[in-house]
């Protein structure tokens, strides 16, 4: 049985040299602006389930009684076998947040330019998370700077989205799509000349095909 996450997955669609270094066992650079991120979340995450209130989120109605509070938390993970492929492919994840009966789920995005309603509705990521109970009705986006001080003068913005068959079909292709690419082997299409230019590779200097 093979397991994908979405990253991975993810990784197969837009930057495939990178999951060749993924397969190499070579570990990802730890940037300062991936900390940034996981401590954005982490104040997001605390203040929408009430365990500490932040005033510069006052505005934020939105309550999740189930968020993680560890790396791979349990309580909001997923896993389920992919539909026509049982015996062959799982997929699994973790969310932001969740309410106790899996109808919504919480997605925080920080960046130097916050996500729009567009593209979390264009968001691969949240159609495949759909696809993890079908209970799911509702998907709520957290959007703001990863720089929590910049949270003063620009509060982060909240988008709420339904979750519909129509996405958990578009998920389904896109999932196909990336296992296809998984199964041909080639995973250097996106080299120039055999190198690595791509900005967005996670791995950096750290890159095998710097």
């Amino acid at each position: 049985m093979i397991r994908f996450s979405f990253s991975t997955l993810n990784l197969l669609h837009t930057c495939p040299h990178n999951f060749q270094n993924k397969m190499m066992g070579i570990v990802a650079e730890d940037k300062p602006e991936y900390k940034e991120g996981r401590e954005a979340h982490r104040i997001i995450q605390d203040h929408v389930a009430g365990i500490k209130l932040d005033p510069r989120l006052a505005h934020i109605k939105e309550t999740f009684e189930i968020v993680e509070q560890v790396d791979f938390d349990k309580r909001c993970g997923f896993e389920f076998p992919l539909e026509g492929y049982e015996d062959k492919y799982t997929l699994f994840g973790y969310v932001d947040g969740h309410d106790k009966d899996w109808t919504r789920l919480l997605e925080i995005k920080s960046a130097v330019n916050p996500w729009s309603m567009q593209k979390f509705i264009d968001s691969p990521q949240r159609k495949l998370y759909a696809l993890s109970h079908k209970t799911l009705q509702e998907a709520v986006l957290i959007t703001g700077q990863r720089d929590t001080a910049l949270w003063k003068t620009e509060p982060p913005k909240v988008f709420t989205v339904p979750l519909t068959d129509k996405d958990r079909t578009d998920a389904i292709e896109w999932i196909l799509k990336g296992i296809a690419i998984f199964e041909s082997g080639d995973y250097l299409t996106d080299l120039v000349d055999g190198r690595c230019i791509d900005p967005r590779c996670w791995f950096g200097n750290k890159c095998s095909f710097k």
